[in-house]
C-alpha cells in the first residue's frame, strides 16, 4: 500500500491533512475490511467506485472508503481537482500509517470532507 496524492479540497478544519491511500485488492480484503468493517462493504457495493482507494485523515485517526469517484474528480469542489501529488510513502501494514488505538468511526468521503 502507498500513498499517493494529498488532498487540497474543502473539508472539516479539524480533517488536517488528508492523504490518498492506494492498496491492492488483497489489502484491502486482509487489512481494510477487518478495520473498517460493515460502512468498507457498503461503500463498495456501487459500480461507480474505486475498489482500491482511502483517505487518511485526523493524523491517521480516521479513514475513508472513497465511495465516489466524483470526489476525485472535483465535481464537488467546484470542478478543481482536489488532490495533489506528495511525497509517496509506502508501507506492508495499514498500522504503519494509522494510529490503530485512536481510530475514529468511519464516515462517507463525500459528506465527510464537504461537510
Amino acid at each position: 500500500m502507498r500513498i499517493i496524492k494529498k488532498w487540497m479540497g474543502r473539508r472539516p478544519e479539524g480533517a488536517g491533512d488528508v492523504l490518498l491511500l492506494e492498496v491492492s485488492q488483497s489489502e484491502m480484503f486482509q487489512q481494510m475490511y477487518p478495520l473498517l468493517g460493515q460502512l468498507a462493504l457498503h461503500a463498495m457495493s456501487g459500480h461507480d467506485v474505486d475498489y482500491r482507494l482511502y483517505f487518511i485523515c485526523e493524523n491517521g485517526r480516521r479513514i475513508l472508503p472513497v465511495d465516489k469517484p466524483s470526489v476525485l474528480s472535483g465535481a464537488f469542489n467546484g470542478g478543481i481537482n482536489p488532490l495533489l501529488d506528495c511525497e509517496i510513502t509506502e508501507a506492508s501494514d495499514i498500522g504503519e500509517l494509522i494510529d490503530n488505538a485512536a481510530m475514529l468511526p468511519p464516515v462517507k468521503a463525500s459528506e465527510y470532507l464537504f461537510s
